[in-house]
């Protein structure tokens, strides 16, 4: 312990004392300076020395009356580099090129481990492949969704045939969906986020990157865990994604309106309706319950928005895509929710798609068609709403409404020094995690990491102190 006091903005220490300890690395795991952080901004009084057993000592000397900045007292910050990332193999009958967003294709599909140590070993098994993702499809290195043939646990993922491999191309740090799948795991409304884990892709033997492995969303057991619809009942369960004109197979997808934007609609992922009967009457059913929503939210009807918008789910989603500033995030496209049987409220869920986010575009959500123009900003810069503006008429209205906004003020507050401070904690970590595989994957893709990473963690501290100045709650 170093005794001292604040004072203002900086912590005085009351007598000169040294703060030691040392760090080992399990074998496999190498100490990053790069991306690790020990009093930074007080090298004089800092030291790090590496040791000839591959150990590294920390040491910190502060005399009485010295002071540092408040900020620095969370200043240790040590990360290491993996030898290897797991490696997952996918072998066909025909070139990848050849591969689709239409049919699946036979494969083998291996799975062998790296140096992260995960419960769920070494995979040997079959399935299926094809092409996945919208925009990202059309890039040189594509996502692919996965089916095996069994049920099966991918490096701690929970047992299911449904996976993914995301190309994150457009993502210098490869890490946007990573640190968001991964720090919101723990959030208080929004009750399911998708789990996943970095892996080196080869196919037909041939390398192909790294990607992030994660779990399809679906209705089941350890993802959202709902009753499905029937013909018993057509009230719920339902799996919804939010998606846009020329997104939409209406030859294949099971469509209904959004009554807030023409060009757009709702897919009912789950369950799929193979009665031609029972899917009109699901989506005529449908139609109407949204349209309904609609009127609540907007103020069209006497009934209250609590009756239709699950508060604790909603508020999250919210927070989630401004922090981010995610471009599709304002209910346009990948956007999760689902309806439970006799349950009129539609709850928020599966986080998905952030390739974009953080920063790395700078769009915006204007549409002179749809909505007023003039109040949708940029992605790229830290200041304003990204989805609390006209390209989103319920999330505005929503915000309007005290006990909304309130709640989501108390929620940010919270998540402020958890799940956000672990977002943060997250890129440092995973940046380290990742340096020696990257070479490889820089390489063959010519996408700069290093610079990527400052700038998502620039961009994020940046976005944060701009949220912290409209929702922090002072103590």
């Amino acid at each position: 312990h170093l005794k001292g006091h604040p004072d203002e903005a900086f912590f005085v220490f009351e007598k000169t004392a040294a703060l030691e300890f040392t760090a080992e690395f399990d074998a496999g795991w190498t100490y990053n300076s790069k991306y690790s952080y020990f009093f930074g901004n007080d090298s004089e009084a800092a030291e790090v020395k590496k040791l000839a057993d591959g150990s590294v000592k920390f040491t910190y000397k502060v005399k009485k009356g010295a002071k540092i900045a408040v900020t620095e007292l969370t200043a240790a910050c040590v990360n290491a580099t993996a030898d290897a990332l797991p490696r997952l193999d996918i072998s066909i009958d025909c070139d990848f090129e050849s591969v689709t967003k239409d049919e699946w294709v036979n494969a083998k599909i291996s799975l062998q481990l790296g140096t992260k140590v995960f419960a769920s070993g070494n995979y040997n098994g079959s399935g299926k492949v094809k092409g996945r993702g919208n925009s990202s499809w059309g890039y040189d290195k594509k996502p692919y969704s996965i089916k095996l043939d069994e049920k099966a646990s991918l490096l701690d993922i929970p047992k299911t045939k449904k996976y993914a491999i995301l190309a994150s191309y457009t993502d210098s740090t490869l890490m946007r969906n990573y640190i968001t799948y991964k720090a919101y795991q723990d959030l208080i409304g929004i009750d399911y986020v998708p789990k996943c884990e970095f892996v080196d892709v080869y196919l037909n033997g041939k390398y192909n990157g790294i990607y992030i492995l994660v779990e399809r969303i679906s209705i089941e057991k350890n993802k959202i865990n709902i009753a499905e619809a029937d013909e018993d009942n057509i009230t719920g369960g339902y799996l919804i994604e939010k998606n846009v004109h020329g997104r939409v197979n209406y030859k294949k997808d099971q469509v209904f309106d959004c009554p807030y934007q023409v060009k757009d609609y709702f897919v009912l992922e789950e369950p799929e309706i193979e009665d031609t009967e029972l899917r009109r009457e699901v989506l005529q059913y449908l139609n109407v319950y949204v349209q309904r929503l609609h009127n609540s939210v907007m103020g069209f009807s006497s009934e209250q928005y609590t009756e239709y918008i699950d508060e604790d789910s909603w508020v999250d989603f919210v927070i989630v895509q401004e922090i981010s500033k995610n471009i599709d995030g304002n209910l346009k496209t990948s956007c999760w929710m689902y309806k439970e049987r006799d349950n009129n409220k539609l709850y928020m869920t599966a986080l998905w798609d952030f390739d974009l986010a953080y920063g790395i575009v700078n769009w915006s959500n204007a549409d002179e068609e749809r909505n007023d123009a003039s109040d949708c900003p940029g992605s790229g810069t830290y200041e304003d709403f990204m989805i609390i503006n006209s390209s989103c008429p319920w999330i505005k209205k929503l915000y309007q409404q005290d006990e909304f906004r309130e709640l989501l003020t108390e929620r940010y507050t919270c998540y402020r020094t958890t799940v956000i401070a672990e977002l943060q904690a997250l890129i440092p970590e995973q940046a380290a995690y990742l340096a020696k595989a990257e070479d490889a994957n820089y390489k063959l893709w010519k996408k700069n990491f290093s610079i990527g990473v400052a700038n998502l963690q620039t961009w994020l501290n940046g976005r944060l102190e701009w949220l912290d100045e409209v929702w922090l709650i002072e103590n």
